[in-house]
């Protein structure tokens, strides 16, 4: 890539200790501190983050954090960055592994990975003259890497110098390997100091310095969280919060975790799918993979990863799938537009519609979901208690439309939904993945399969209907024909929340109150997504997020 290499053949491991190490006076400057966090312009191999990780665990304080933030618009495959970087196997130990067993999928996008409470990594596949001015984190030492400027000008931007001295803290650091003057005169334009520095090797000169301005205020930080609410949400930030060394405590106001829309047996998860990279597509893309992740290692939730097709029912569909399959830019393989013989032979059954094919989409059971994420956290059942009553130093609602309780104004509403089991057919049985058109299919997943589900904001009762069965059934039939003769069984019906413009509510309110509702039908994935930038939020650390993503979720949207 731009015909340059990612470190010095003289000695990789050395020239990241010389430069980033040595050059940013690590580790005397992050012996005192109870967060320190890194921000690297190329990502590359990952050789600098697992070399500041593994100094981090041997000289921080046992009870610091480390936020290590990377920008990469060429991200590696994992398999890659393990054949580059294992001439170092000895040194890195089982945090290489560690890394390339997380390293998300290629996709644009902000990608969060908690690998220890104390060590944390917010990694940005995306050009970083567009990413850098969406990050919202407090800078300590800078890593400018990322090729030559002579080869790669485009690193070397006065949108990035600008966007360090807006994230820099009070005298923050930084270090290059590079001398070259532009970049020399744009940090001190920018308002760094800056110093020449003996280069590593044969490299004469490298750059040092620290940033001279006021830097940014230090964010408030809250430990323990009372948490309202133990459906999905609620429970995704217990299992979220602890993995960030928070202290959750959850109240649930019946006797069982996931006891209302979060109960099904069977739900599927699916990103939301627009044409264009936007603030919607920003949250859900790295959703999505914040699921593929957490699903995997959680144990007896019904994780079937079967793939789903996303059929095109319309022309506005159609439109809109070729565009998400173009613009979404996921790497090879992970987002197909199939024409209709394609779609049929992965379903496994006769379709009449070209489709958008997600391999990895599959589903799990939210209930029981619910129990693993719960898994640690001191619970009190049968408890709604007042706000007042709480002694933590912050209170999550997360509890569905209960949040009007406190929040009376906020447009949010609950939505009926009703979904049908039904016992396969000769036919069914041979369906392989999920489909989803107006509604959605499962393929057999403990002995049925799953349709659903009826949108209907005007009830609010959770009886079972035997015409949202018809309407369920119908709707499978005119999507997919080879189906005809699917009879339901039984039936599960919930209120799910919903804001007025269909996306969660996740967020500061005020005070020490944050929330996460109005997770709608895609609720398997935001409320996890939403958890981790809940914890952002209450840590203080840097927002899993790009900031228009999370001013498109923030409670604030609808009051200004």
């Amino acid at each position: 890539m731009f015909d340059d290499v990612y470190f010095s053949a003289l000695g990789g491991l050395e020239e990241t200790r010389h430069v980033f190490i040595d050059g940013n006076n690590l580790p005397a400057r992050w012996v005192d501190q109870s967060r320190f966090t890194v921000c690297e312009t190329g990502f590359g191999t990952g050789l600098n983050f697992l070399t500041a990780w593994a100094l981090f665990e041997e000289t921080a304080p046992a009870d610091a954090v480390l936020d290590y933030i990377s920008f990469e618009k060429y991200p590696l495959k994992p398999e890659d960055i393990k054949t580059y970087l294992a001439p170092w196997n000895h040194v890195f130990g089982s945090r290489l592994d560690h890394l390339c067993r997380e390293y998300p999928m290629r996709a644009p996008g902000f990608h969060r990975i908690v690998f220890l409470p104390r060590v944390i990594l917010t990694l940005i596949f995306d050009d970083v003259n567009e990413a850098l001015p969406e990050l919202e984190a407090n800078v300590d030492c800078w890593f400018l890497d990322g090729f030559t400027p002579a080869k790669n000008p485009e690193m070397w931007t006065q949108t990035v110098f600008e966007n360090m001295v807006r994230l820099s803290n009070k005298d923050a650091s930084f270090a290059t390997f590079t001398a070259a003057g532009d970049v020399r005169r744009g940090l001190e334009q920018a308002g760094f100091e800056v110093r020449k520095e003996k280069g590593f090797a044969h490299k004469r000169d490298m750059l040092c310095g620290r940033f001279t301005g006021p830097g940014r205020e230090k964010k408030k930080k809250h430990k323990s969280v009372s948490i309202l609410g133990g459906g999905l949400a609620g429970t995704a930030c217990a299992h979220v919060f602890q993995q960030y060394g928070l202290d959750p405590v959850l109240y649930e106001k019946t006797l069982e975790l996931g006891a209302g829309a979060s109960g099904n047996q069977t739900g599927l998860y699916n990103p939301r799918l627009t044409a264009l990279r936007d603030p919607v597509s920003n949250f859900y893309a790295p959703a999505f993979m914040q699921g593929l992740r957490s699903f995997s290692k959680s144990k007896d939730i019904d994780f079937h990863p079967c793939g789903a097709l996303h059929l095109v029912t319309n022309e506005d569909k159609k439109k809109r799938f070729a565009q998400t399959a173009q613009n979404w830019s996921w790497q090879e393989g992970a987002l197909q537009y199939l024409n209709s013989d394609q779609a049929s032979d992965i379903a496994g059954i006769e379709l009449d519609h070209e489709a958008l094919y997600l391999p990895q989409s599959g589903s799990i059971n939210p209930k029981k979901l619910c129990e693993a994420y719960a898994e640690g956290t001191e619970i009190y059942f049968n408890k709604t208690p007042a706000l007042e009553e709480l002694k933590t130093d912050a209170v999550c609602l997360a509890n569905g439309a209960g949040v009007l309780d406190i929040c009376a104004n906020l447009p949010v509403h609950t939505v009926r939904g009703q979904v049908s089991y039904v016992a396969p057919t000769s036919i069914s049985q041979k369906l392989k993945t999920a489909l989803c058109y107006s509604g959605y299919i499962s393929p057999i997943v403990n002995g049925e399969h799953v349709i659903g589900s009826t949108f209907q904001k005007w009830l609010t009762h959770t009886d079972i209907l035997e015409e949202d069965h018809e309407t369920n059934l119908s709707k499978l039939v005119e999507a997919v024909p080879a189906l005809y003769g699917l009879k339901a069984q039984h039936g599960w019906a919930a209120l799910r929340t919903t804001s007025k413009d269909h996306f969660p509510v996740i967020g500061h309110y005020k005070d020490n109150v944050y929330m996460s509702t109005a997770h709608g039908s895609h609720g398997s994935l935001s409320t996890l997504m939403g958890a981790h930038l809940l914890a952002d939020l209450l840590r203080g650390g840097p927002l899993c997020l790009p900031k228009f993503s999370v001013k498109a979720l923030t409670p604030d949207r609808f009051f200004k």
